[in-house]
């Protein structure tokens, strides 16, 4: 499961550029921040760009791309972490939709179909099922749907539904839990994401991420996306951020 699912859309199509700081739940402790860049947002053929960088500086260690077509609840992506060599994605073939994963450089890459006439939701695709459903969630609805889960080549069914109303960042926003459905959502931890009221962009993200630490768990963090730093721009250069270089090792943080 993922921390970038979750991502932002403008009201008009246009490049734009944000940032997410993942911080520790426990001690409030910088893990990482998120750097991502959209071109032709909101528009058929968007495509995105997110290079997660070290806390200690700016070099990237993993990249995520993102393809959208005509059903932007499911995405084509690409996950792929230097450090490791994990990667994960969804790509669309003349036969359908397959999902991947390969938990390490040596491991051998898994890959298999996706069922035909399964409407998924994948990865970021997750913020455009909140908005398509924002109507039914106010209503504090509960919606459920198939979510997308590389490591198991398949999917597993998820419920969202809004908690509350919160301040963040200043806005008014709706918290919106997600869950797994039935019985193993009494046991698996939830995940919690912030909206802003008034244009249903993400201000906060809180749970389970897809960066790893060093023994291979996946990192639990709050995600924070300052609106401060949203920015339209001509062109966020996708070519030059396609081929940037990851580092296999991040700078160990200063005592």
């Amino acid at each position: 499961m993922a921390a970038a699912w979750f991502s932002t859309t403008a009201a008009a199509a246009s490049d734009l550029t944000f940032t997410g700081y993942a911080r520790s739940r426990e001690d409030g402790r910088l893990l990482y921040i998120e750097s991502h860049h959209v071109h032709r947002a909101g528009e058929v053929g968007e495509s995105r760009i997110v290079l997660y960088r070290c806390a200690t500086g700016g070099a990237a260690f993993a990249r995520k791309q993102l393809d959208y077509g005509k059903v932007r609840e499911e995405p084509e992506f690409s996950f792929i972490d230097a450090r490791s060599g994990y990667a994960e994605g969804l790509r669309r073939t003349a036969a359908g939709l397959r999902v991947y994963q390969q938990e390490s450089t040596a491991a051998k890459r898994r890959e298999a179909a996706v069922p035909a006439g399964t409407a998924i939701v994948a990865d970021a695709g997750f913020d455009e099922f909140v908005r398509k459903h924002w109507a039914e969630l106010e209503t504090a609805k509960t919606v459920q749907f198939p979510f997308l889960i590389p490591s198991r080549l398949g999917h597993l069914p998820f419920k969202v539904r809004k908690q509350r109303e919160a301040t963040v960042d200043g806005a008014t926003s709706s918290v919106i839990r997600l869950t797994l459905s039935g019985v193993f959502g009494l046991f698996l931890p939830f995940i919690e994401v912030s909206y802003r009221k008034a244009d249903k962009v993400l201000l906060r993200y809180e749970g389970l991420t897809n960066i790893r630490d060093d023994d291979g768990q996946n990192l639990v963090a709050v995600i924070r996306f300052p609106q401060a730093e949203r920015r339209t721009v001509p062109d966020v250069g996708l070519e030059r951020l396609r081929v940037e270089p990851l580092v296999t090792r991040c700078p160990p943080a200063a005592s």
